[in-house]
């Protein structure tokens, strides 16, 4: 019973709209809009999935429209996630952002590009499988085969990675 209330209190589903805001069309889509999707624990979230509309209709699956995974540490905003479309797969625990996705962190001045980030909630791994820009400071890093990353950014692994050279001694030393 413990393990059944701790699932239950992970992750919560909650539409911030009004009872207006649910629609369903022929096809049987559950549409909600401004939903905000949420893992919390010992009180203090651990991250929030935002997104304009979600369409729950699938048993398996939310389908995002404009969605925005906002990442927490030590309670505090430290990076979101943002892109054009996603998806939220309930029973892999899984969050997919694509369409010119992008992580920005808000503890360090990092900006991390690609096509789509791929979310695992119970690993707390970010990662990308395509070509993968990092930049920081106006020095950028291209990994072709994309990133691996915790939720903290603290650790970020490349694959097949392509470094653009400093055109000076200045570039490098700079802070």
């Amino acid at each position: 019973m413990k393990l059944l209330l701790s699932f239950f209190s992970l992750v919560l589903l909650v539409a911030c709209g009004s009872a207006d805001d649910v629609q369903k069309d022929e096809e049987h889509e559950q549409l909600a809009t401004e939903v905000s999707i949420f893992a919390s624990k010992d009180n203090q979230k651990e991250w929030i999935l935002l997104a304009d509309t979600v369409n729950f209709a699938d048993a398996q699956n939310a389908t995002l429209s404009r969605p925005s995974l906002l990442l927490k540490q030590d309670g505090k905003d430290s990076a979101s996630i943002t892109g054009k479309i996603g998806s939220f797969d309930y029973l892999k625990r899984l969050v997919k952002i694509e369409g010119n996705a992008v992580i920005k962190s808000f503890t360090d001045r990092l900006t991390i590009k690609t096509n789509r980030f791929f979310y695992n909630i119970d690993t707390d791994t970010i990662w990308s499988d395509g070509k993968t820009l990092i930049t920081r400071d106006g020095a950028s890093i291209t990994a072709d085969k994309g990133v691996e990353t915790n939720s903290k950014l603290t650790k970020i692994e490349f694959r097949k990675q392509t470094t653009r050279v400093p055109s000076s001694v200045k570039d490098i030393t700079k802070k």
